[in-house]
């Protein structure tokens, strides 16, 4: 396509994020046209991932920024886009172990806003009766899914007290609670742990999941989609630095 028929695609697929051409955030010389071809068209517009995906990675990136407002627009579109309800909650939560929590509190209370005004309500979950032992073993279950014999390296270490005393929670209250949730698959938090580790630049643990990625269905090329949709959201250096680690951890993974 032309640019003109690029900038038009990117147009109209930011106003099926939310955003009409009357913002004003968008009145400035050029910028909508800026935005239409390159952020919206020709990263946007990128189709690895399929579009209920694709939405992930900007919503986590979102929530890790706090925009409110374009959190808000998204999660709309998420909703139009085959995303549940459930789905957009559990990416905030999942987003809470890399984020924190107060990240995830303002975006838990943006989705309850537009849920709201489409009448959507969720139930509660029945309470959790596992015991402690329970769901340490489930931790461990998932961590050998995702990470295999590579579980235990770097600050997963049993042998590092000081990284472990804190880690040990996270095999419990992580991968033994959180990671099991109802509401997103492996795959799908795969792709939030991918798209929060780029955002956050915590390149060690992007390094580990990059690979990990590999065991949950995702493809070489949809991991680095899951970063690449960050880029609009949290800005085009953060993405890049993260793609080359993720490039370099694949490719150290394939010697």
């Amino acid at each position: 396509m032309d640019r003109t028929s690029n900038r038009k695609a990117g147009a109209e697929r930011r106003r099926a994020l939310g955003q009409p051409d009357s913002d004003p955030g968008l009145n400035a010389p050029g910028y909508a046209a800026y935005v239409d071809e390159y952020f919206h068209n020709d990263i946007g517009g990128r189709d690895i991932l399929p579009m209920a995906d694709r939405v992930i990675p900007a919503l986590t990136a979102l929530c890790f920024r706090g925009a409110g407002k374009a959190t808000e627009r998204m999660v709309g579109a998420a909703l139009d886009n085959g995303l549940a309800p459930r789905a957009i909650l559990e990416i905030f939560i999942q987003s809470a172990l890399y984020s924190g929590l107060p990240r995830t509190e303002e975006a838990i209370t943006i989705a309850n806003k537009v849920f709201a005004e489409r009448d959507i309500t969720l139930p509660d979950d029945p309470p959790d009766t596992r015991t402690p032992e329970q769901m340490d073993a489930d931790g461990a279950r998932v961590m050998e899914e995702l990470h295999g014999p590579r579980q235990a390296g770097g600050y997963a270490s049993p042998d590092n007290p000081v990284t472990f005393s804190l880690y040990q929670g996270a095999i419990r209250h992580g991968y033994g609670q959180l990671w099991v949730r109802p509401g997103l698959d492996l795959r799908q938090r795969m792709i939030v742990a991918i798209a929060g580790f780029t955002s956050a630049s915590l390149h060690d643990s992007l390094r580990k999941f990059a690979v990990s990625a590999l065991n949950v269905g995702l493809s070489k090329d949809q991991v680095a989609e899951a970063a690449i949709h960050t880029a609009p959201w949290n800005g085009l250096p953060i993405a890049l630095t993260g793609l080359t680690v993720i490039s370099e951890a694949l490719a150290a993974a394939d010697d």
